[in-house]
């Protein structure tokens, strides 16, 4: 086809013509077209087609043969060579250069192409575009052209060509770039540089472009992300040892620190990274280990972290284990204080120090790690000289810290390393403990004698199970402060009895008393603690049980005496015979409990301790159990005895029974519940008395009645010297009468009595009781009148009793001696009766009776009298006698006058 004819098919088909003409490569076409647009050149020739294409781009992407000739033509005619496309404002040359067209690239240049140009907005050039191309030739072109080219050219994102083939991993662009020469350390204003890139912004970093870059001079310390980080550092803590090793190799400053104050070590530490930190330690002799803003080293970030092997390459690169931090506190110190045992041990063993004079709130560092239970940390310290028995901050043995904090697996490692238990210290007035040597103490005491007044039961049984002495007594300066307990005292009064077993079972003595002389057994009574005293009964040996104390108290007394039963029951239990032991007055517990009207304890002796209730006192007055009872101040021990024995008359030393005991203690209830009970009121006791005699020698009333009331009692009863119950009335002066009650009353009561069987019987036998003569020869009358006892002289001349009748002694009571007679004149202006008639072979006068000397008897008093002692007869008015009879002169002037004749 025609050159005219081809042009106007195209001039008229195609909206690009020239691209059209190009793209066919027909010079004679394009040279009509040349013709016919003459006007518009060179306008038209950067005309882009719709993808963006100048006519120039298409002739040097043809691959007709007259491609090249036809961009020459239009090169000629003013094509623009740096012309940029549309969508991406990228140059003929970079399109090429993405294309690969080498051939065309060479013509661009050759034709004045801008090998600077930049696209826009990208600032990128053609450099940037090949670095992402890992093309042989287009780097060799690259190579060969440099001189044409900006190979440092940064974009807009901060990027030269090498930053982008190092992202694009580009190997065979990178060496090209550095071969020709570019700044290996541009940064971007992150502080990222192409050696940066390579290792820190790809997932997989390029080793071979990382070395290639080192090896030709890339800087690697500097610092990324605002300057603060050094690069070395960021490598350390992604743990990347590969690009540690070939930085290590390269000189990097491992001393460079970030903001922070960490150096590569902190951050490798950081990072629990012991295989980077090691190959810095074996790369740097002579390594520094300074402290960050957190005042810590390499190595104490390690230990903080419990990374022994990283603590481990630390110290082998010359870390300070005994480095001091701000507050002066070493790693050791911190170990203990965190409680983190296996970090204490591996410190002392990388020779950590503990100096003596070194204390963690004044405490050594070994107390420091008792108290706080680190097993391994104290066996350490002690393998490694520590001075076992030194004394720690209160005074006692390294034990008392580690038992203090309830520590026992300690306390254990110490016991069996040879730790002192009893650690006996002395204590001054305050109770704080002193310096051996100081002579100002009051007190010594032993660490088991600590923790019983602790209270700490679990760390004083543990001393007790190692050893320690259970029978230890506290020393005293002054003997009068000393109580002599011992420990079991101690720890039965505080009731500590996990103590208290242990002591046990661990051959206390339990027999050891105080300074009251008391046994343990006897506090744990004493404190009531049931539990503690289970546990001392519950001993192999039990001989504290009879043991008395100062007072005479035995465990079991002072039971009973507290009315503790439940405690007495388990003495009891244990040791059956406990109740029947005697005090020093021979009185058993029954006794004793009787003495104090304590029914509660009589029932518990009785039911449960089955105590004797026939048992005398050993005292020798054999008196029983009923016998205390009759005098007792409850009935219903009485009651229960009576119940308990089969003889109520049973008899004492002295013959007395129950009864007379009662009737004696003027125990009117009791004598009437022993009378109901079947006691025998004629039972006489040593003195020849029975119930009614010794009824009536207590002045009691109601005694009286509860006797004399009984048809089985001998009312008429005398005693071994004669003496009847009037006799005894008579002897009843007002201090020998219970209060309100006079010896009248009782004579009265004695008397009805009396007059009653009287009437039953005879009133002869009444006659023979009133007049009845004791051994003596005296009556009742001439007993009481000699006692100036009167109204028992009245109630006995009521019932006519002989005033005349002389004793043994030939005296009565007209003859016996008084300051005056008064009592005899009242009692014969009394007389209501006359007198029975006495009798006598002398007269009051002395005179003697005979044949010539006639006896007379007083028709007024009844005394037989002679002649001259009677000469006065008169009418007796108050007797009823009108006739004149004899009366004696006494009476003849108390009936005349009211008064006794004066002698």
């Amino acid at each position: 086809m025609t050159a005219a004819l081809l042009y106007r098919l195209i001039d008229g088909n195609t909206k690009n013509v020239l691209h059209s003409i190009v793209s066919i490569g027909r010079e004679d076409v394009l040279f009509l077209y040349f013709m016919q647009n003459s006007a518009k050149i060179p306008k038209i020739l950067n005309d882009l087609d719709p993808q963006g294409a100048s006519a120039l781009e298409i002739a040097l992407c043809s691959e007709h043969e007259k491609s090249r000739q036809i961009a020459a033509q239009l090169v000629e005619k003013g094509a623009d060579v740096n012309v940029k496309d549309a969508e991406r404002g990228e140059t003929i040359l970079m399109r090429m250069c993405r294309k690969e067209n080498l051939s065309a690239m060479d013509f661009l240049l050759g034709n004045g192409a801008d090998g600077r140009d930049s696209q826009s907005p990208g600032d990128y050039n053609v450099v940037h575009v090949a670095s992402r191309i890992p093309s042989p030739a287009l780097a060799t072109w690259i190579s060969e052209n440099k001189e044409k080219l900006d190979l440092d050219k940064v974009d807009a994102e901060e990027r030269t060509p090498l930053i982008c083939a190092v992202m694009a991993n580009n190997h065979i662009m990178c060496e090209t770039l550095i071969r020709s020469g570019v700044n290996c350390d541009v940064t971007t204003s992150e502080g990222h540089t192409a050696l940066s890139t390579c290792l820190l912004m790809s997932d997989a970093p390029n080793r071979r472009i990382a070395e290639l870059l080192m090896l030709n001079g890339a800087g690697v310390n500097f610092a990324i992300c605002d300057s603060k980080t050094p690069f070395f550092n960021e490598i350390v803590s992604r743990k990347d040892v590969a690009s540690v090793e070939a930085l290590l190799a390269a000189n990097v400053d491992c001393h460079v620190a970030d903001g922070r104050g960490q150096t590569a070590c902190h951050v490798a530490a950081e990072a629990g990274a012991p295989e980077i930190l090691s190959k810095i330690v074996e790369a740097r002799r002579g390594l520094k280990w300074p402290r960050d803003a957190d005042d810590r080293t390499a190595l104490d970030i390690a230990v903080e972290k419990r990374d022994l092997k990283s603590a481990r390459i630390c110290i082998k690169g010359g870390a300070d284990v005994n480095a001091r931090d701000a507050n002066g506190q070493t790693l050791l110190v911190k170990a203990i204080l965190a409680n983190d045992d296996e970090m204490g041990v591996f410190l002392i063993e990388h020779d950590a120090k503990a100096k003596n004079d070194e204390r963690i709130s004044s405490k050594t560092y070994v107390e420091a790690a008792c108290e706080r239970g680190l097993l391994n940390t104290v066996r350490s310290f002690i393998s490694n000289g520590c001075k076992l028995n030194s004394r720690c901050s209160t005074g006692y043995s390294l034990l008392h810290s580690a038992l203090s904090h309830q520590k026992l697996d300690v306390a254990s490692l110490l016991v069996n390393f040879g730790c002192d238990v009893e650690s006996r210290v002395a204590l001054g007035a305050g109770g704080e403990v002193l310096d051996d040597g100081d002579e100002s103490w009051i007190t010594k005491q032993t660490l088991l004698h600590r923790l019983i007044d602790d209270g700490d039961q679990q760390s004083a049984v543990f001393l007790i199970e190692s050893g320690a002495d259970v029978n230890a007594r506290k020393e005293y300066r002054n003997p009068t402060d000393d109580d002599q307990f011992t420990p079991a005292h101690m720890a039965v009064s505080w009731a500590q009895n996990d103590v208290l077993r242990a002591l046990r079972d661990h051959s206390a003595n339990l027999c050891d008393v105080d300074s009251d002389g008391r046994t343990p057994a006897h506090i744990g009574v004493r404190e009531q603690n049931v539990d503690g005293v289970k546990i001392l009964l519950d001993a192999e040996n039990v001989e504290f049980i009879p043991i008395r104390d100062k007072f005479g108290q035995t465990i079991l007394s002072q039971a009973m005496a507290m009315k503790d039963h439940q405690i007495a029951s388990l003495i009891v239990a244990r040791q059956p015979h406990a109740a029947v032991q005697t005090n020093g007055n021979g009185e058993n517990l029954l006794h004793q409990a009787i003495r104090q009207n304590d029914i509660e304890s009589v029932l518990f002796l009785l039911a449960v301790a089955k105590a004797d209730p026939c048992r005398p006192i050993t005292d020798g007055s054999l008196k029983t159990p009923l016998h205390l009872a009759a005098i007792a101040k409850d009935e219903m021990i009485l009651r229960n005895l009576i119940l308990v024995n089969d003889d109520v008359n049973v008899t004492s030393a002295d013959g007395t029974t129950p009864l007379l005991e009662a009737l004696k203690a003027r125990n009117d209830k009791h004598a009437a519940i022993l009378m109901e009970n079947g006691a025998e009121p004629n039972v006489k006791d040593e003195y020849g008395e029975n119930a009614m005699l010794c009824a009536v020698r207590s002045g009691s009333l109601d005694c009286i009645r509860a006797v004399a009331d009984s048809s089985r009692t001998n009312r008429y009863a005398r005693n071994k010297i004669g003496y009847t119950s009037l006799h005894i009335c008579a002897l009843l002066t007002i201090d020998k009468l219970p209060k309100r009650t006079s010896s009248s009353d009782v004579i009265e009561l004695v008397l009805i009595y009396a007059e009653e069987e009287a009437q039953a019987q005879n009133e002869k036998q009444f006659a023979g009781f009133i007049d009845a003569r004791d051994a003596d020869g005296n009556t009742a009358l001439m007993i009481a009148y000699s006692q100036g006892n009167a109204g028992v002289c009245r109630s006995l001349l009521k019932r006519r009793a002989c005033m005349g009748q002389r004793n043994n002694g030939d005296v009565n009571v007209f003859t016996y001696e008084t300051a005056t007679k008064q009592l005899l004149l009242g009692l014969l202006e009394s007389l209501e009766a006359e007198p029975r008639w006495s009798d006598g072979d002398t007269c009051d006068c002395g005179a003697r009776f005979s044949l010539t000397s006639r006896k007379h008897h007083c028709r007024h008093c009844g005394r037989h009298v002679c002649s001259k002692c009677s000469e006065t007869t008169m009418p007796i008015a108050k007797y009823g006698e009108e006739k004149r009879v004899r009366v004696c002169d006494v009476c003849a002037h108390v009936i005349s006058t009211g008064t006794a004749p004066r002698r």
